[in-house]
């Protein structure tokens, strides 16, 4: 095996130009590792974020998490083949496809034991804390790892398997959404968007999406959204009200972070409606709401911070029967990353960049 792979590293953080592409050296096998061949990555914002250092302004450690290091190697999905493992590597072989765990668990952590394996502490979480899937090669222990279902291609499950399996946990656990509610959906066209519309039709709820630019309505409208909302004004909300039978949203999920999309999305909610935040915003500033809207409407606010192993347990099962669909804007070159990372931060995709690291090795 060669002593060098092709990656992508940052020693710092800035602009898309400190995406460092070139040779690295290959990862060490731990005894209890798999070294795997990655066959597809992918580009999300928490990436963009994370690179152009906009979660060091406002940014709390979280308990028993280690804060984002330097250098590192972005990418929280990966999927590919098993070239090498460890010796004491019991659950896999050499030649198996599979997937990382986008959030793997500690199942020792007193908060996993409550039903939080989401939130567990004493691991490091890939892209963040350990390299993660922006290379030829990615060496991790095996219980990061899980088998990838025949007939799911690699690029498919590399656009799923973070975005699916946090909507599944917005939806399910944390907007405890039920068949026929009216959900409002912001950042529609993304990633983290399109997957919960999917995920959402699916359950047989009823979605709105929005945007600010006109021509995206039509992919909304294939993408399964009952309603395709331009803009956010006084004037959508009175339109919701009305196809909310004169009460309007029973739930929203926001994972712009912009404050007018906030402000919006309660509004237009029913009395005892949920609003979901995935908190994709870092500026600091307060959220926009006052003691009065609680008090009005009754209202619930949760947050989200991933998704447990059973959500990711799902979102397989769903691929392995072809139930769900991802969307994917493009499957670009590793090379190419630094291109990936300004159309995410940009907005000007639909669905979810996908990378092969071999493209163009």
């Amino acid at each position: 095996m060669a002593a060098t792979m092709k990656a992508v590293r940052i020693f710092d953080c800035g602009n898309p130009g400190v995406l460092r592409y070139g040779d690295y050296p290959m990862p060490e096998v731990g005894p209890r590792d798999l070294l795997v061949r990655v066959l597809a990555t992918s580009v999300s914002r928490w990436d963009v974020m994370y690179r152009a250092g906009t979660w060091r302004k406002t940014h709390k450690e979280y308990p028993g998490r280690r804060m984002f290091a330097l250098p590192m190697q972005l990418g929280r999905d990966a999927v590919g083949v098993i070239e090498a493992a460890g010796r004491d590597v019991t659950r896999f072989k050499i030649g198996d496809r599979v997937v990382g765990l986008p959030h793997p668990e500690n199942p020792d952590c007193p908060l996993a034991v409550r039903g939080f394996g989401n939130l567990s502490t004493g691991i490091a979480y890939p892209g963040h804390s350990m390299f993660g899937g922006n290379a030829q090669y990615v060496a991790r222990p095996e219980h990061f790892w899980v088998h990838l279902p025949e007939r799911v291609a690699p690029h498919v499950a590399a656009a799923a398997m973070w975005s699916y399996a946090t909507s599944h946990r917005v939806l399910v656990d944390r907007l405890a959404a039920r068949p026929n509610d009216l959900v409002l959906v912001t950042g529609t066209s993304g990633g983290m968007g399109s997957a919960t519309v999917d995920l959402a039709k699916l359950m047989g709820l009823r979605v709105v999406g929005v945007t600010r630019v006109a021509e995206k309505v039509a992919f909304l409208e294939r993408m399964g959204c009952d309603h395709v909302i331009v803009g956010a004004d006084a004037r959508a909300v009175a339109q919701l009200k009305e196809i909310g039978d004169g009460f309007g949203l029973d739930g929203a999920v926001e994972y712009t972070g912009n404050r007018d999309l906030q402000r919006f999305a309660i509004d237009a909610m029913r009395p005892g409606g949920t609003l979901v935040t995935a908190g994709a915003d870092w500026s600091g500033e307060h959220f926009p709401i006052i003691d009065q809207d609680f008090v009005r409407l009754e209202l619930t606010i949760r947050g989200i911070r991933g998704s447990t192993l059973d959500d990711q347990r799902a979102i397989l099962a769903l691929l392995a029967r072809g139930a769900i669909d991802p969307a994917i804007h493009a499957v670009m070159p590793l090379s190419a990353i630094a291109r990936a990372h300004e159309l995410v931060e940009r907005s000007e995709i639909a669905g979810r960049i996908v990378l092969d690291p071999w493209q163009d090795a």
